[in-house]
């Protein structure tokens, strides 16, 4: 097998976890949106029947009095319901968020887009530019670490007959 050959398949593979990543996210992303609106539906459904219980919008203010010390309803976290004699308490957003956020599926979506970041070409560039300098940096480490010991233990040459270093 080639060279070329290897890194085609390689780059295939990458583009169908790319396409599979997104594909997934996408969906994930969908499902929220439509959770969401669905919350927010029940949630608005819930503050207007509140509205209605508190309020009788049929009977006319008492006095000017009455409507300037109307207090709003502070809508509710938890929306709670009964239905056929059971208890149905409706998940906060942030109960939504965590349940979804610690599935496998969207935690692999998490890794899988952190994974795709890392292979665009800016961030692969950036990343091999680091890698090249540290190695790099290392190599001369080394280099210096062996002339050094290289020095200790050779010691300068004998001066033999008059003759040294040139220009000494």
């Amino acid at each position: 097998m080639s060279v070329q050959l290897a890194m085609l398949v390689a780059t295939a593979v990458l583009a169908v976890v790319a396409v599979v990543a997104a594909v997934v996210t996408v969906r994930s992303v969908r499902e929220l949106r439509r959770i969401g609106d669905r919350v927010a539906r029940d949630e608005g459904a819930a503050y207007r029947d509140h509205l209605e219980d508190s309020h009788d919008l049929d009977a006319p203010p008492r006095s000017s009095a009455a409507l300037d010390h109307r207090v709003e309803p502070v809508p509710t976290a938890e929306v709670v319901r009964v239905v056929e004699g059971r208890v149905i308490v409706q998940p906060t957003h942030d109960q939504v968020v965590a349940a979804t956020m610690t599935r496998p599926s969207v935690r692999l979506n998490i890794l899988l887009g952190g994974v795709a970041h890392a292979l665009r070409p800016e961030s692969r560039d950036r990343i091999l530019g680091l890698m090249r300098r540290e190695y790099r940096a290392r190599r001369r480490a080394r280099q210096r670490a062996a002339r050094a010991a290289a020095r200790a233990t050779n010691g300068p040459p004998p001066a033999s007959g008059g003759q040294g270093w040139v220009g000494s």
